[in-house]
């Protein structure tokens, strides 16, 4: 495959153990326009629709295992104390959810694989092991913080190039009040020039390393002030919605009659991973782990790392992945 995106990769002293990307902007080809002008766009039927279903439903079966008195079927046990514990609208990232069999079935979809195959130029990459989104249509009352809008980029505030591009596996139709992917259209052109102009805001250690970033309505106002306006991304079953980590976006909570339901997937090369960052994920592999959205510039996520909030929380997934040669590769476990 020719390549898509270059890029030269130099260890940056910076941070231990952190992989800076230097030299020259990322290009993307001209299969991605939307993603490389307005920082995001959606990939119709990389995943067949009656596929995407299964998953839909196997997605809700898993929820319904926690025996907590949800049930896919009765709109009156779509209640907070009948889950597992999530954040926002419907983002779960504990009970090694990330190992799940079906969530690794959607991150071994060749489909899906494809799109960021095109971006960095390879076939040869590495996923992330992010977490699940089902977020139910809650009473208000119960909604309460949760559909409260949290702006943030998934990028540090060092790096100003194009380093990743996230993405998230729609599972069923997800239309204006549904939930999902919100981005403040104009914030990917502004985004230098943002913290060029608040350095005030820098603190005196300088901005953090970690690849995340939230915004005070102060900022986001600065934003609007210059053009940008949010937009709530609409998909079908089996699309694929890819965003630059420089994009300001949240995930908005279900306010219609449907659920939300995803998972998040993120692919780099393999190439430019450190031997210390890849033992650390065929590690997590191992014991059940989760992680950041970055396949190789991540930090490790779940129930073993944050500790469990209740004593029935699971450190194993309920059918935990057998990995086929293809999601070995992905994981790091395989060398390509």
């Amino acid at each position: 495959m020719s390549s898509i995106a270059t890029t030269t990769a130099t260890a940056d002293g910076t941070a231990a153990g952190t992989l800076k990307l230097r030299g020259q902007e990322l290009e993307l080809g001209d299969q991605f326009p939307e993603l490389k002008s307005r920082g995001w766009t959606v990939v119709k039927n990389a995943i067949p629709e009656a596929r995407a279903k299964e998953y839909e439903d196997k997605a809700y079966k898993w929820l319904e295992s926690y025996g907590k008195g949800y049930s896919k079927d009765d709109r009156s046990t779509w209640k907070v104390a009948n889950l597992p514990a999530f954040n926002k609208g419907g983002l779960f990232n504990r009970n090694a959810c990330h190992h799940e069999q079906w969530v690794w079935d959607i991150r071994t979809e060749q489909g899906v694989i494809d799109q960021f195959a095109k971006i960095w130029g390879t076939d040869e990459l590495l996923v992330s092991f992010d977490g699940v989104n089902v977020s139910l249509p809650f009473d208000k009352e119960e909604m309460g913080d949760r559909a409260k809008a949290w702006p943030h980029v998934d990028q540090s505030p060092n790096r100003r190039h194009l380093h990743c591009v996230q993405g998230i596996v729609n599972l069923a139709e997800n239309g204006p009040n549904d939930g999902g992917l919100t981005v403040l259209e104009g914030s990917l052109p502004l985004y230098s020039e943002f913290f060029d102009t608040h350095a005030d805001q820098m603190p005196p250690e300088g901005w953090s390393w970690k690849d995340s970033h939230g915004f005070s309505e102060e900022d986001i106002n600065w934003f609007l002030e210059r053009g940008c306006k949010w937009h709530k991304i609409e998909a079908g079953p089996g699309d694929v919605i890819l965003w630059d980590s420089r994009s300001i976006h949240y995930g908005a909570a279900a306010m219609g009659d449907r659920p939300r339901v995803a998972t998040y997937v993120c692919y780099k090369p393999a190439r430019d991973i450190t031997p210390e960052k890849l033992a650390e994920k065929t590690n997590a592999v191992k014991e059940y782990i989760g992680s950041s959205h970055d396949p190789v510039n991540f930090h490790l996520t779940g129930t073993k790392i944050y500790g469990p909030l209740s004593p029935d929380e699971r450190l194993e997934p309920i059918q935990p992945a057998v990995l086929s040669k293809k999601a070995q590769k992905l994981a790091g476990v395989l060398a390509y």
